[in-house]
Protein backbone atom coordinates (compact mmCIF):
# COMPACT_ATOMS: atom_id res chain seq x y z
CA UNK A 1 0.00 0.00 0.00
CA UNK A 2 1.39 3.66 -0.97
CA UNK A 3 2.69 5.08 2.55
CA UNK A 4 0.07 7.80 2.12
CA UNK A 5 -2.71 6.23 1.87
CA UNK A 6 -1.47 3.93 4.53
CA UNK A 7 -0.91 6.89 7.03
CA UNK A 8 -4.82 7.81 6.03
CA UNK A 9 -5.94 4.58 7.22
CA UNK A 10 -4.40 4.19 9.98
CA UNK A 11 -5.73 7.76 10.88
CA UNK A 12 -9.25 6.93 10.30
CA UNK A 13 -8.76 3.69 12.65
CA UNK A 14 -7.67 5.93 15.29
CA UNK A 15 -10.31 8.22 14.81
CA UNK A 16 -12.77 5.39 15.28
CA UNK A 17 -10.38 4.11 18.19
CA UNK A 18 -11.56 7.37 20.04
CA UNK A 19 -15.33 7.40 19.49
CA UNK A 20 -15.31 3.61 21.42
CA UNK A 21 -12.85 4.83 24.30
CA UNK A 22 -13.66 5.88 27.78
CA UNK A 23 -14.21 9.64 28.52
CA UNK A 24 -11.67 8.61 31.25
CA UNK A 25 -8.62 7.69 29.29
CA UNK A 26 -5.51 6.93 30.69
CA UNK A 27 -3.11 8.74 28.31
CA UNK A 28 0.38 7.80 28.92
CA UNK A 29 3.45 9.95 28.20
CA UNK A 30 6.29 8.53 27.70
CA UNK A 31 9.85 8.98 25.80
CA UNK A 32 13.44 7.95 25.39
CA UNK A 33 15.59 5.47 23.29
CA UNK A 34 15.21 5.36 19.08
CA UNK A 35 16.18 1.89 18.92
CA UNK A 36 12.70 -0.06 19.18
CA UNK A 37 11.04 3.04 17.78
CA UNK A 38 9.68 0.69 14.54
CA UNK A 39 8.21 -1.81 16.77
CA UNK A 40 7.14 0.73 19.65
CA UNK A 41 4.83 3.38 17.36
CA UNK A 42 6.47 2.16 13.77
CA UNK A 43 8.14 4.31 11.37
CA UNK A 44 5.34 6.53 9.71
CA UNK A 45 7.28 9.52 11.44
CA UNK A 46 9.87 9.59 8.85
CA UNK A 47 6.88 9.83 5.86
CA UNK A 48 6.71 13.22 7.32
CA UNK A 49 8.68 16.46 6.82
CA UNK A 50 10.47 17.37 8.42
CA UNK A 51 10.52 14.30 10.49
CA UNK A 52 8.67 13.47 13.71
CA UNK A 53 10.03 12.54 16.64
CA UNK A 54 6.74 12.47 18.84
CA UNK A 55 5.20 9.20 17.36
CA UNK A 56 1.91 9.82 19.23
CA UNK A 57 -1.23 8.10 19.53
CA UNK A 58 -3.90 10.77 17.53
CA UNK A 59 -6.51 10.09 19.96
CA UNK A 60 -4.74 12.30 22.93
CA UNK A 61 -6.16 15.81 22.24
CA UNK A 62 -3.78 17.79 24.98
CA UNK A 63 -1.62 19.25 24.72
CA UNK A 64 -2.25 19.99 20.97
CA UNK A 65 0.67 18.26 19.01
CA UNK A 66 1.36 17.44 15.54
CA UNK A 67 2.25 14.05 14.96
CA UNK A 68 2.41 11.12 12.81
CA UNK A 69 0.23 7.68 12.83
CA UNK A 70 1.18 4.65 14.57
CA UNK A 71 2.13 2.34 11.55
CA UNK A 72 5.09 1.00 9.23
CA UNK A 73 6.30 2.06 5.89
CA UNK A 74 8.94 -0.61 6.22
CA UNK A 75 9.36 -2.49 2.49
CA UNK A 76 7.77 -5.79 2.59
CA UNK A 77 5.99 -7.60 4.86
CA UNK A 78 6.59 -4.67 7.57
CA UNK A 79 4.28 -2.69 5.93
CA UNK A 80 1.52 -4.46 7.36
CA UNK A 81 2.45 -4.83 11.01
CA UNK A 82 1.01 -3.01 14.07
CA UNK A 83 3.48 -1.43 16.00
CA UNK A 84 3.19 -2.66 19.84
CA UNK A 85 1.86 0.94 20.99
CA UNK A 86 -0.91 0.46 18.61
CA UNK A 87 -1.37 -3.18 19.71
CA UNK A 88 -2.00 -1.64 23.41
CA UNK A 89 -4.57 0.86 21.97
CA UNK A 90 -6.97 -2.08 20.43
CA UNK A 91 -6.86 -4.02 23.01
CA UNK A 92 -6.85 -1.50 25.80
CA UNK A 93 -9.19 1.40 24.12
CA UNK A 94 -9.86 3.59 26.69
CA UNK A 95 -6.14 4.19 27.24
CA UNK A 96 -3.28 5.45 25.04
CA UNK A 97 0.71 5.78 25.13
CA UNK A 98 2.27 8.72 23.55
CA UNK A 99 6.13 7.66 22.98
CA UNK A 100 8.57 10.81 22.37
CA UNK A 101 12.47 9.83 20.86
CA UNK A 102 14.58 11.66 22.47
CA UNK A 103 17.16 8.99 23.03
CA UNK A 104 17.88 7.43 26.26
CA UNK A 105 19.79 9.77 27.91
CA UNK A 106 17.24 12.59 27.74
CA UNK A 107 14.94 9.66 28.51
CA UNK A 108 16.60 8.94 31.91
CA UNK A 109 17.25 12.40 32.53
CA UNK A 110 13.38 13.20 32.45
CA UNK A 111 13.19 9.97 34.38
CA UNK A 112 15.60 11.44 37.20
CA UNK A 113 14.04 15.58 37.01
CA UNK A 114 17.87 16.37 36.10
CA UNK A 115 17.88 19.16 34.10
CA UNK A 116 14.60 18.29 32.02
CA UNK A 117 11.29 17.87 32.48
CA UNK A 118 7.86 15.33 30.72
CA UNK A 119 6.10 18.23 29.64
CA UNK A 120 9.26 19.99 28.05
CA UNK A 121 9.05 20.49 24.04
CA UNK A 122 9.26 17.07 22.30
CA UNK A 123 9.36 18.89 18.69
CA UNK A 124 10.28 17.32 15.79
CA UNK A 125 13.79 16.31 13.58
CA UNK A 126 14.09 20.24 12.25
CA UNK A 127 14.24 21.60 16.01
CA UNK A 128 17.25 21.64 18.73
CA UNK A 129 17.24 18.86 20.99
CA UNK A 130 14.05 17.92 22.83
CA UNK A 131 13.33 19.20 26.08
CA UNK A 132 11.03 16.40 27.16
CA UNK A 133 8.24 14.31 26.11
CA UNK A 134 5.40 16.60 25.29
CA UNK A 135 3.59 15.61 28.53
CA UNK A 136 1.16 17.36 30.20
CA UNK A 137 2.87 17.26 33.13
CA UNK A 138 6.10 17.04 34.87
CA UNK A 139 6.50 13.70 35.12
CA UNK A 140 7.08 10.73 33.57
CA UNK A 141 4.76 7.33 32.93
CA UNK A 142 7.44 5.96 31.66
CA UNK A 143 10.76 5.92 29.50
CA UNK A 144 12.32 3.79 26.74
CA UNK A 145 16.47 3.20 27.14
CA UNK A 146 18.71 0.56 25.68
CA UNK A 147 21.43 2.10 28.09
CA UNK A 148 20.40 0.66 31.86
CA UNK A 149 20.59 2.45 34.62
CA UNK A 150 24.17 2.65 36.22
CA UNK A 151 25.02 3.86 39.75
CA UNK A 152 25.25 7.39 38.38
CA UNK A 153 21.41 7.41 37.25
CA UNK A 154 20.50 5.44 40.53
CA UNK A 155 22.49 8.37 42.87
CA UNK A 156 20.66 10.94 40.40
CA UNK A 157 17.13 9.35 41.11
CA UNK A 158 17.98 9.00 44.77
CA UNK A 159 18.42 12.22 45.27
CA UNK A 160 15.88 14.22 42.81
CA UNK A 161 13.02 11.51 42.75
CA UNK A 162 13.11 8.59 45.10
CA UNK A 163 11.22 10.83 48.54
CA UNK A 164 8.44 10.06 46.47
CA UNK A 165 8.79 7.92 43.85
CA UNK A 166 10.74 4.86 45.74
CA UNK A 167 12.23 3.09 43.43
CA UNK A 168 12.58 3.09 39.59
CA UNK A 169 11.34 0.29 37.86
CA UNK A 170 13.08 -1.74 34.61
CA UNK A 171 11.53 -4.27 32.65
CA UNK A 172 13.71 -6.00 29.41
CA UNK A 173 11.25 -5.52 26.81
CA UNK A 174 13.20 -6.77 22.91
CA UNK A 175 16.03 -7.67 21.80
CA UNK A 176 17.22 -5.51 18.42
CA UNK A 177 19.99 -6.01 16.19
CA UNK A 178 22.25 -3.04 14.68
CA UNK A 179 23.09 -3.27 11.59
CA UNK A 180 26.09 -1.15 10.15
CA UNK A 181 24.75 0.72 6.97
CA UNK A 182 27.47 2.20 4.35
CA UNK A 183 27.23 4.07 1.51
CA UNK A 184 29.24 3.61 -1.88
CA UNK A 185 28.38 3.55 -5.33
CA UNK A 186 30.81 1.07 -6.24
CA UNK A 187 30.38 -1.31 -3.25
CA UNK A 188 26.79 -3.55 -3.45
CA UNK A 189 27.47 -5.84 -0.80
CA UNK A 190 30.08 -5.80 2.36
CA UNK A 191 30.77 -8.82 4.05
CA UNK A 192 32.40 -8.18 7.25
CA UNK A 193 34.15 -10.11 10.11
CA UNK A 194 34.33 -8.93 13.51
CA UNK A 195 37.83 -8.47 12.92
CA UNK A 196 37.26 -6.14 10.05
CA UNK A 197 34.84 -4.38 12.20
CA UNK A 198 37.47 -4.11 15.12
CA UNK A 199 39.65 -2.57 12.77
CA UNK A 200 37.39 0.09 11.33
CA UNK A 201 36.32 1.52 14.48
CA UNK A 202 39.93 1.84 15.88
CA UNK A 203 41.27 3.35 12.54
CA UNK A 204 43.48 0.37 11.65
CA UNK A 205 41.34 0.12 8.47
CA UNK A 206 40.35 4.26 7.11
CA UNK A 207 39.55 3.62 3.87
CA UNK A 208 37.43 1.24 1.73
CA UNK A 209 40.68 0.61 -0.39
CA UNK A 210 42.17 -1.71 2.25
CA UNK A 211 42.89 -4.53 1.11
CA UNK A 212 41.84 -6.31 4.45
CA UNK A 213 38.29 -5.64 3.15
CA UNK A 214 38.62 -7.42 0.00
CA UNK A 215 36.72 -5.28 -1.91
CA UNK A 216 39.13 -5.16 -4.90
CA UNK A 217 38.48 -0.85 -5.43
CA UNK A 218 40.85 1.70 -6.42
CA UNK A 219 41.92 4.86 -5.76
CA UNK A 220 40.96 6.88 -2.51
CA UNK A 221 37.59 6.13 -0.69
CA UNK A 222 38.29 7.43 2.69
CA UNK A 223 35.78 6.20 5.44
CA UNK A 224 33.58 8.54 7.33
CA UNK A 225 32.32 6.97 10.37
CA UNK A 226 28.39 8.34 10.89
CA UNK A 227 27.68 8.36 15.03
CA UNK A 228 25.39 9.47 17.22
CA UNK A 229 25.88 12.63 18.96
CA UNK A 230 23.50 12.40 21.20
CA UNK A 231 23.62 10.09 24.43
CA UNK A 232 22.34 6.88 23.46
CA UNK A 233 21.79 3.38 24.37
CA UNK A 234 22.06 2.47 20.77
CA UNK A 235 25.88 3.73 21.28
CA UNK A 236 25.36 2.09 24.27
CA UNK A 237 25.42 -1.36 23.23
CA UNK A 238 27.00 -0.83 20.24
CA UNK A 239 30.10 0.39 21.86
CA UNK A 240 29.77 -2.67 24.40
CA UNK A 241 30.54 -4.86 21.79
CA UNK A 242 33.44 -3.56 20.74
CA UNK A 243 34.95 -3.58 24.16
CA UNK A 244 33.41 -7.25 24.15
CA UNK A 245 35.20 -8.39 21.19
CA UNK A 246 37.91 -5.95 19.84
CA UNK A 247 39.70 -4.65 23.40
CA UNK A 248 43.29 -6.93 23.20
CA UNK A 249 42.56 -8.45 20.09
CA UNK A 250 43.14 -7.85 15.99
CA UNK A 251 46.02 -4.77 16.94
CA UNK A 252 43.11 -3.17 19.34
CA UNK A 253 45.02 -2.50 23.08
CA UNK A 254 43.64 -3.41 25.49
CA UNK A 255 42.38 -6.51 27.73
CA UNK A 256 40.71 -9.85 26.64
CA UNK A 257 39.11 -10.46 29.84
CA UNK A 258 39.38 -7.37 32.70
CA UNK A 259 36.85 -4.89 31.13
CA UNK A 260 38.18 -2.51 33.27
CA UNK A 261 41.68 -2.10 32.16
CA UNK A 262 42.79 0.88 31.86
CA UNK A 263 44.83 0.07 28.38
CA UNK A 264 41.83 -0.99 26.52
CA UNK A 265 40.96 0.59 22.96
CA UNK A 266 36.90 0.58 24.03
CA UNK A 267 35.24 1.65 26.46
CA UNK A 268 31.22 0.90 26.69
CA UNK A 269 28.91 4.41 26.84
CA UNK A 270 26.00 6.34 25.76
CA UNK A 271 28.15 8.83 24.42
CA UNK A 272 29.86 7.35 21.52
CA UNK A 273 32.77 9.98 21.26
CA UNK A 274 33.30 9.30 24.94
CA UNK A 275 33.46 5.40 24.48
CA UNK A 276 35.90 5.44 21.20
CA UNK A 277 38.37 8.79 21.95
CA UNK A 278 41.84 8.07 23.81
CA UNK A 279 42.47 10.74 26.17
CA UNK A 280 39.96 13.21 25.44
CA UNK A 281 41.55 12.79 21.06
CA UNK A 282 39.71 10.67 18.72
CA UNK A 283 41.17 7.73 16.77
CA UNK A 284 42.39 8.51 13.43
CA UNK A 285 39.32 8.81 11.23
CA UNK A 286 39.35 9.37 7.76
CA UNK A 287 36.41 12.10 8.73
CA UNK A 288 33.36 12.12 11.06
CA UNK A 289 29.79 13.37 10.80
CA UNK A 290 27.72 13.83 13.67
CA UNK A 291 23.99 13.21 13.47
CA UNK A 292 21.39 12.82 16.17
CA UNK A 293 18.57 9.69 16.53
CA UNK A 294 19.21 6.53 14.89
CA UNK A 295 16.87 8.09 11.90
CA UNK A 296 19.78 10.40 11.70
CA UNK A 297 22.53 8.12 11.52
CA UNK A 298 20.99 6.27 9.09
CA UNK A 299 20.05 9.47 7.14
CA UNK A 300 23.46 11.11 7.21
CA UNK A 301 24.95 7.55 6.04
CA UNK A 302 22.86 7.57 2.98
CA UNK A 303 23.62 11.00 2.35
CA UNK A 304 27.19 10.90 2.18
CA UNK A 305 29.92 9.78 0.01
CA UNK A 306 31.85 6.50 1.63
CA UNK A 307 29.88 6.86 5.30
CA UNK A 308 30.12 3.91 7.75
CA UNK A 309 27.69 3.69 10.83
CA UNK A 310 25.39 2.05 13.10
CA UNK A 311 21.83 1.74 13.76
CA UNK A 312 18.80 -0.70 14.48
CA UNK A 313 17.88 -2.33 11.36
CA UNK A 314 14.51 -1.50 11.04
CA UNK A 315 15.35 1.79 10.41
CA UNK A 316 18.04 1.10 7.98
CA UNK A 317 15.63 -0.95 6.29
CA UNK A 318 12.80 1.63 6.15
CA UNK A 319 15.26 4.11 4.61
CA UNK A 320 16.69 1.93 2.37
CA UNK A 321 19.80 2.27 2.70
CA UNK A 322 22.80 -0.97 2.21
CA UNK A 323 23.67 -2.67 5.18
CA UNK A 324 26.78 -5.47 5.70
CA UNK A 325 26.49 -8.71 7.15
CA UNK A 326 28.81 -9.60 10.14
CA UNK A 327 30.68 -13.07 10.00
CA UNK A 328 28.26 -14.11 7.52
CA UNK A 329 24.95 -13.43 9.08
CA UNK A 330 22.66 -10.93 8.57
CA UNK A 331 20.85 -8.66 10.91
CA UNK A 332 17.14 -8.85 9.34
CA UNK A 333 17.50 -12.67 10.36
CA UNK A 334 16.70 -11.61 14.09
CA UNK A 335 13.79 -14.80 15.20
CA UNK A 336 10.50 -13.77 16.32
CA UNK A 337 11.11 -14.46 20.11
CA UNK A 338 14.38 -15.37 22.06
CA UNK A 339 14.81 -18.25 24.93
CA UNK A 340 16.58 -16.32 28.10
CA UNK A 341 17.62 -18.54 31.14
CA UNK A 342 15.77 -17.36 34.02
CA UNK A 343 19.50 -17.25 35.64
CA UNK A 344 20.37 -14.48 32.94
CA UNK A 345 17.75 -12.06 34.38
CA UNK A 346 19.56 -9.85 37.62
CA UNK A 347 17.78 -7.93 40.30
CA UNK A 348 18.42 -5.18 42.07
CA UNK A 349 21.72 -4.55 39.66
CA UNK A 350 22.84 -1.41 37.87
CA UNK A 351 25.26 -1.67 34.69
CA UNK A 352 28.16 0.28 34.93
CA UNK A 353 29.93 -0.17 31.16
CA UNK A 354 30.40 -3.81 31.30
CA UNK A 355 30.30 -4.05 34.96
CA UNK A 356 27.56 -5.15 37.29
CA UNK A 357 26.66 -3.64 40.84
CA UNK A 358 24.45 -3.16 43.33
CA UNK A 359 21.40 -0.85 43.50
CA UNK A 360 22.26 2.43 45.12
CA UNK A 361 20.08 4.18 48.11
CA UNK A 362 17.91 3.26 51.30
CA UNK A 363 14.68 1.56 49.55
CA UNK A 364 14.31 -2.01 50.71
CA UNK A 365 15.58 -4.79 48.83
CA UNK A 366 12.47 -6.27 47.38
CA UNK A 367 12.11 -2.18 46.20
CA UNK A 368 15.18 -1.91 44.29
CA UNK A 369 15.12 -5.88 43.11
CA UNK A 370 12.01 -4.12 40.55
CA UNK A 371 15.50 -3.24 38.48
CA UNK A 372 15.48 -6.07 36.27
CA UNK A 373 18.65 -6.21 33.75
CA UNK A 374 19.39 -8.65 31.82
CA UNK A 375 23.21 -9.93 32.09
CA UNK A 376 25.74 -8.79 29.94
CA UNK A 377 27.09 -12.01 29.44
CA UNK A 378 24.08 -13.59 28.97
CA UNK A 379 23.98 -15.26 25.18
CA UNK A 380 21.46 -13.29 23.21
CA UNK A 381 22.12 -14.79 19.66
CA UNK A 382 23.79 -17.87 18.22
CA UNK A 383 23.98 -15.59 14.55
CA UNK A 384 24.16 -11.99 14.33
CA UNK A 385 26.20 -10.93 16.60
CA UNK A 386 25.73 -7.15 17.63
CA UNK A 387 22.30 -7.08 19.51
CA UNK A 388 21.03 -4.81 21.41
CA UNK A 389 18.02 -5.36 25.21
CA UNK A 390 16.30 -2.43 25.27
CA UNK A 391 13.85 -1.78 28.54
CA UNK A 392 10.95 0.44 29.34
CA UNK A 393 11.53 1.77 33.15
CA UNK A 394 8.61 3.16 35.32
CA UNK A 395 8.40 4.34 38.74
CA UNK A 396 7.78 2.01 41.54
CA UNK A 397 5.18 4.60 43.58
CA UNK A 398 2.89 7.40 43.47
CA UNK A 399 1.95 6.46 40.13
CA UNK A 400 -1.90 7.87 39.10
CA UNK A 401 -3.87 5.63 40.43
CA UNK A 402 -5.94 5.46 36.88
CA UNK A 403 -2.56 4.81 35.29
CA UNK A 404 -1.36 1.92 37.40
CA UNK A 405 -2.92 -1.12 35.49
CA UNK A 406 -2.61 0.87 32.13
CA UNK A 407 1.02 0.89 32.47
CA UNK A 408 1.37 -2.76 34.03
CA UNK A 409 -0.63 -3.73 30.72
CA UNK A 410 1.45 -1.76 28.59
CA UNK A 411 5.24 -3.57 29.89
CA UNK A 412 3.08 -6.97 30.22
CA UNK A 413 2.27 -6.93 26.05
CA UNK A 414 5.62 -7.75 25.55
CA UNK A 415 5.57 -10.51 27.07
CA UNK A 416 1.88 -11.86 25.97
CA UNK A 417 2.62 -14.84 23.65
CA UNK A 418 -1.41 -14.73 22.60
CA UNK A 419 -1.60 -11.09 22.01
CA UNK A 420 1.82 -9.24 20.79
CA UNK A 421 1.67 -8.43 17.39
CA UNK A 422 4.20 -9.75 14.95
CA UNK A 423 7.60 -7.38 15.16
CA UNK A 424 9.50 -5.59 12.43
CA UNK A 425 12.24 -6.99 10.80
CA UNK A 426 15.43 -7.25 13.05
CA UNK A 427 13.52 -7.35 16.58
CA UNK A 428 13.04 -10.53 18.97
CA UNK A 429 10.54 -10.63 22.05
CA UNK A 430 12.90 -11.91 25.31
CA UNK A 431 9.41 -14.39 26.42
CA UNK A 432 10.48 -17.53 24.37
CA UNK A 433 11.13 -18.60 28.13
CA UNK A 434 8.15 -19.47 30.29
CA UNK A 435 9.75 -19.56 34.17
CA UNK A 436 11.30 -16.01 32.11
CA UNK A 437 8.35 -14.45 31.36
CA UNK A 438 6.41 -15.70 34.52
CA UNK A 439 9.36 -13.99 36.74
CA UNK A 440 8.30 -10.46 34.64
CA UNK A 441 5.03 -10.29 34.56
CA UNK A 442 5.41 -11.01 38.58
CA UNK A 443 7.42 -8.06 38.70
CA UNK A 444 5.45 -5.92 36.57
CA UNK A 445 2.18 -6.61 39.04
CA UNK A 446 3.94 -6.22 42.42
CA UNK A 447 6.40 -2.96 41.37
CA UNK A 448 4.27 -0.82 39.57
CA UNK A 449 2.17 0.80 42.24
Amino acid sequence: MHRNKLYSSLATATVLLIAAGSANAADLYGGGATFPAPAYVGDLYNSASPKFRLSRDASIASPAVTSAALGNTNPGPSATLTPVFAKFRALYPADAASYCQTGSGTGKKVLNNDGLAANGACGDASTPAPTGFASNGPSPDFIGTDSPISTADYTTFNTNVAATRTAIVQIPTLAGAIALPFEDTNVTALALNTEKVCRIYSAQITDWTDPLLGLGLSGSHPITIVYRQDGSGTSFAFTSYLAAQCNGRYGVPGSTTNPNDPTNFFKPNQSFETAVKQSGVWPAYAALAPASGNSGVVAKVNSTVDAFGYGDVAEVIAQGVMYATVNTFSPSAMPASLSLAPSSLLQGQVLNGATTAAAPGSATAAQKNCLKLVSPSAPISGAYPIVAVTYLNAYYGANAAAKVTPLRNLFKLFYDTTNAPTLPTGYSYLSGNALFRSQINSAITSCIN
